[in-house]
Order: C-alpha cells, then structure tokens, then sequence
C-alpha cells in the first residue's frame, strides 16, 4: 500500500513511477505505433487507405461503437476490481477486531483487582505474578502467564489467517516476534516495480520475504500438528486456521472449567459474549476468504483482453485513414492505445489484493504487526502514581512463556 502526498498540481504524484500503471500502457502503444509507422512506410498499403478513406473510413462511427464497449467493459471492471479490494481490507479489519476483542475479554475477565484500585491488575502488575488462589490451587498458572498464552494464540491465529488469505502454507514464513519490535516495511521486502511473473517459485521467494511476526513465534509441538495430518498430508491453510481458533476455545474455556481463575466471577450471560466474537472473527474471515479464493471470473477478464488487443491492431488502420501526417499519426495511435493499456492493469493490480507482488497490495505483514502491538498493549494498565511504582517492570513476554 502506498501512502503519497497531494497538492501542487499533482507533480508529487506524477513523478513517481513505482506503483504506477502506466509503464504498462507503453510497450502495446509502441507496437500500435509500429503498425501505424509499418502502414505509413509501405507506400501501396498507405495510398490504399488514404484513397479509400470515403468509401472504407467515411466515418469512424463502427469503430467507435466498439471502442466505447471497450472502454465501458474497462470501467465497470475496474469499479469491480476497487470494490474487491475495500471490501477485502474491510474483512480483515473485521476480523482482526474481533478476535482482539476475544482476547481482550479473555484477559480482562481472569484479571485479578480490589476496591483499592478502579482498574483490574494490568498482566505487567506484580500482583499478577503471584499464584491465583483459585487457579493456583487447581494447577493454573498466573494471571501473567495466562496473559501470555492468549496473546501467543490469537497471534498466531490472525497470522495463519493471512497466511490463507495470501495463499501461504510454508510455516516457515511466521517468524518469533517481540512487541516491541518496530514495524516491518513491506516495500523494502517486494520487487520494486512489482512482480514481474506469477511463477510459483517467484511468488514463494516474495513471500518468505514478508515473513508474518507472531508473539512466542511458532511452537516446534504446534508446528508439528500445524504442518500436515495424521496421514502426513499437507493440511489446507485454512484448516489451520479452524484448528488454531480450536486451540483458542479450548483455552479460554479450560481455564473456566479447570483452573477456575476470576473470570470465574464473572457471570454467564457475559461470559458467554467472549465466544460470540471469537465466533464473529471467524464469520469475517469467511467473508475476507471469498475475496481471496475466488477469483476475478475468467470469461470477463478474457474477453477484455481480446477486445484490447483487437483494439490495438485496430485503431492505426483508422487513424491512419484519417489523419494524414505521419506525426501526428504516431502520436494519436500511441497516446489512445497507451491510455486503454495503462487503465486496464489499474484492474489486475486492484483485484487481488492479498497477492503481495504490488506495492499497492495490502501490507500483511505492518497488519500482523499492528494486531501484536494491540495484543501486548492488552496487558498494560496504569499505575498508581507512588514512589515505588515509578520504576518500570519487566514485560511478560519472555521467552520462556512464549516460546
């Protein structure tokens, strides 16, 4: 995704070239040109077209019928393809919200406090490293550690879910990741004017560059189950995701049934609120889904492409049976076949818009990021302003409770 600036006639904008679609436009205009020229230089084909212009070209108006059918055709899937791209970050936004919000309640309800305070202990607060005496007692781990553990699934859950949307199954593309990590530039990580092939090989070293950070990183027993079935298939991703978003559940649950933490306390009908967002999370992953496993319908896009060409072989017989100077024919075959050229990839850059061979496409990674930094930031709240609060304490993120 690119962020630009605006203003001063648009010259910031139309001097820059990464990101752009009208380098696209140039080589079909070059070879409209060429046709255009070829016609001028072969002085039969050319006295041939001038000389029939009244009873082959008296009037452009055929062509034009099939040029704005074109151009029409063009429109409307561009406005398809835009659609496909808002909708698709919509989704994921959705999503992600979601399952923070899952993880947020799952927090907040095992969270410990007292009347001295108006805010639940933050999972940083030394009382939340000290022994629940209902969890403790059962076998459970702190309030930190349980903090921890949330944090490290639905991580992992929203990375395997942009695996999917990316079309990704190599594991190794999730990588340990910090909270306090800096985020990630995706466009040092891609081509710098796009991809230039959709090769499998191409795509997969673009990918393993935009690797997906995930807090506690990837367990070697989750990797283990994650990585294929009890018959050594390769699991689907999006079978990770459901068994990921299992693991989720049955966390958040054991911990209501066995260990019994404060969220215990909490009574039922708003407990049960916690696992209709998880729930929901999942319904917009669905729906970002639809965007990236189905794609553009092929008949559209196909006779687009014909059409286009069609066009390009086209338009130098009429404008050269119109326009007698060479010049300034060269110039309108260039420019209107440019033009068609260069809007039509606008729509083959919109409509995937998880497939990072773009730099217009959708920063997973800086997504992933972002979804990590609000999970840590779950477990701070603010102290009372004493002396001995002022120092700062240790996150509970260490290695050995994510890892």
């Amino acid at each position: 995704m690119i962020y630009y600036r605006k203003g001063y006639g648009g010259i910031f904008i139309l001097f820059r070239l990464v990101g752009t679609s009208w380098p696209f436009g140039v080589i079909p205009g070059l070879i409209a040109l060429s046709i255009s020229l070829a016609l001028s230089s072969i002085s039969f084909l050319d006295e041939l077209i001038r000389n029939s212009r009244h009873e082959f070209i008296s009037h452009p108006y055929a062509f034009q019928l099939f040029a704005y059918l074109l151009g029409f055709l063009m429109v409307f899937r561009t406005n398809f393809a835009y659609q496909r791209y808002w909708e698709a970050i919509g989704a994921m936004q959705n999503m992600a919200a979601k399952w923070l919000d899952g993880a947020l309640m799952g927090i907040c309800f095992d969270a410990g406090g007292s009347n001295a305070r108006p805010l639940l202990h933050g999972a940083q607060d030394d009382e939340s490293r000290l022994t629940d005496p209902k969890a403790g007692a059962k076998g459970g781990p702190t309030h930190c550690a349980y903090y921890g553990e949330l944090v490290h699934l639905c991580s992992l859950l929203h990375a395997v879910a942009l695996q999917h949307l990316r079309s990704d199954s190599n594991l190794d593309n999730l990588e340990f990741a910090y909270p306090e990590d800096p985020s990630r530039s995706v466009a040092n990580k891609m081509d710098k004017y796009g991809m230039p092939s959709f090769s499998p090989a191409k795509i997969g070293d673009t990918l393993a560059r935009q690797k997906l950070p995930v807090l506690g990183g990837l367990r070697p027993e989750e990797r283990a189950v994650l990585e294929a079935d009890s018959q050594g298939n390769l699991l689907s991703t999006d079978a990770r995701v459901a068994m990921v978003e299992g693991w989720f559940m049955r966390r958040l649950l054991g911990r209501q049934k066995f260990e019994q933490g404060d969220s215990s306390s909490t009574s039922p009908p708003i407990l049960s609120r916690l696992y209709q967002v998880i729930s929901d999370g999942t319904l917009w992953f669905g729906a970002a889904s639809k965007v990236a496993i189905t794609p553009f319908p092929f008949p559209y896009h196909n006779i687009i492409s014909v059409f286009l060409w069609m066009y390009t072989i086209l338009a130098p017989v009429l404008i050269n049976g119109i326009i007698m100077d060479v010049v300034l024919r060269a110039i309108f075959v260039f420019t209107s076949v440019f033009c068609y050229h260069a809007l039509h990839h606008i729509g083959d850059n919109l409509e995937d818009p998880y497939l990072p061979y773009d730099p217009n496409e959708l920063p997973l990674p800086d997504l992933q990021h972002s979804v990590n930094m609000r999970l840590w930031a779950f477990g701070v709240v603010p102290l009372p302003a004493t002396p001995d609060n002022l120092a700062p304490k240790e996150p509970c993120l260490e290695n050995e409770k994510l890892k």
